[in-house]
């Protein structure tokens, strides 16, 4: 019986370390693809390719975007984007850093930091932020990942001045 016991957690805890690590190589295999994902997002937004920015989006994406109301659906989010480009807003660089991934059934789960520049019509010179955001990302059925679900928000207090 003693035996058999040993054998039974020995077992389990074979199986619990082994879907551990599975568990973090999946996560790690995510992670670098949707950083490969941020990198061409990044490079379509100081491009002002909107078409290509909204093809990482699922057509339900839910974004909330920081001083703004919540946009719900890609039409939405495209209307938001050309309001942007009307008013002379566009973005001149993009950096972005992921620094979790948790995945788990069809999303994905990341949180990092960012970078932007940007100029607005009006502006001497163009201004730069720094912030964290949350996005979750849906497994589509041909494997790539598409934006479900995002949110940012800056590190630096507005002056109102």
């Amino acid at each position: 019986m003693k035996n058999k016991m040993i054998a039974f957690f020995s077992g389990f805890l074979f199986l619990l370390f082994t879907a551990t690590a599975s568990f973090a190589q999946t996560n790690e295999v995510y992670k670098k693809q949707i950083e490969s994902l941020n990198k061409e997002m990044a490079q379509a937004m100081v491009a002002g390719d909107s078409d290509k920015s909204l093809s990482f989006y699922t057509k339900d994406v839910i974004s909330l975007p920081e001083y703004q109301p919540m946009l719900m659906g890609i039409e939405a989010l495209k209307k938001s984007n050309e309001e942007m480009k009307k008013a002379g807003w566009s973005v001149t660089a993009f950096n972005s850093k992921t620094l979790n991934v948790i995945s788990g059934g069809n999303y994905i789960t990341e949180t990092g930091t960012f970078e932007i520049t940007f100029s607005m019509k009006g502006q001497d010179k163009p201004m730069t932020d720094k912030g964290k955001y949350v996005t979750i990302w849906e497994k589509q059925a041909d494997g790539s990942l598409k934006i479900k679900i995002e949110t940012w928000n800056t590190d630096n207090y507005p002056s109102g001045n």
